[in-house]
C-alpha cells in the first residue's frame, strides 16, 4: 500500500499540473505575447523564433502533462486491481503517458517544437485513455458512481484535446477564446482530482473489495 506521504505528493501533483493546465491554454491558444514559432513548408515543422517566449508558452504544457500523469498513477496506487480480474490496460497506458511527458519536458529544454508538439499530442491523448481506464476500473471495482463518472468525463476530456486544435484553427468552430477556456475546464477536473487523493478526502472501497488492494478514495 502506498504511503500517505506519497499519496499526499501525487495529490500535489494533479492539482499543480491541473493549475499548469491553465495558463497553457491561454498561452497555445492566445498567444498574448505574439508567436513565438512560425511553420517552414521546406522543413515541414515549426522553427523557434523567440525561444525565451517558446519556453513560456510551451513549458507548462509539458510540465501539466508529466504532473497530471503523475496524480493519475496516485489514483491507480489506490485503486488497486479489481479482485480475480486483470487490470482494464491503464497502467499500461499511462507509462506511455508518463514517458511522453518527460519527452515533452525535453523538447522544450531542447528547444525543438516537433518534439514537444507530437509529444505533448500523443501524451495527452494516452492520459486521456489512461484515465478512461482508470474510471472503468473503478466502476469494476465497485467505487461509488459519482467518482467513476469523475475520472469517466475527466478520461474524455482529455481524449476531445486531440481534435480541439482542428476544431479552433482548422475548421473553426470554436474560438481561440474557447480553446483555453477547454483546456481550463479539464485542468480544473484535475485539480478536483488531486483534492480527492488528499488523504481523509477521499471515501474508501466497500469492506468487499478489500482484497483487490489498498483502500481507495474513488468510492
Amino acid at each position: 500500500m502506498p504511503s500517505t506521504q506519497t499519496i499526499r505528493l501525487r495529490g500535489l501533483a494533479a492539482i499543480v499540473g491541473g493549475l499548469l493546465w491553465v495558463p497553457y491554454g491561454v498561452f497555445e491558444m492566445l498567444e498574448p505575447w505574439g508567436a513565438a514559432t512560425v511553420y517552414r513548408e521546406d522543413v515541414g515543422y515549426e522553427l523557434i523564433t523567440d525561444a525565451p517566449l517558446f519556453v513560456a508558452y510551451s513549458l507548462p504544457g509539458g510540465l501539466a502533462l508529466l504532473l497530471t500523469s503523475l496524480g493519475l498513477l496516485g489514483v491507480l496506487a489506490l485503486l488497486g486491481p479489481p479482485a480475480g480480474r486483470a487490470r482494464t490496460g491503464d497502467l499500461d497506458v499511462l507509462v506511455v503517458a508518463l514517458a511522453l511527458a518527460v519527452l515533452s519536458v525535453a523538447g522544450v529544454v531542447a528547444l525543438f517544437d516537433p518534439v514537444f508538439t507530437a509529444a505533448r499530442v500523443f501524451g495527452t491523448l494516452a492520459l486521456g485513455a489512461a484515465t478512461l481506464l482508470a474510471g472503468l476500473g473503478a466502476r469494476r471495482a465497485g467505487a461509488g458512481a459519482g467518482r467513476t463518472l469523475a475520472l469517466l468525463a475527466l478520461g474524455l476530456l482529455g481524449l476531445f484535446l486531440l481534435p480541439l486544435w482542428p476544431l479552433v484553427y482548422a475548421v473553426k468552430w470554436l474560438p481561440e477564446a474557447g480553446g483555453a477556456a477547454f483546456i481550463a475546464v479539464f485542468g480544473t477536473g484535475w485539480v478536483a482530482l488531486g483534492l480527492a487523493l488528499w488523504p481523509g478526502r477521499g471515501l474508501r472501497l466497500p469492506d468487499t473489495h478489500a482484497e483487490a488492494g489498498p483502500a481507495s478514495p474513488l468510492s
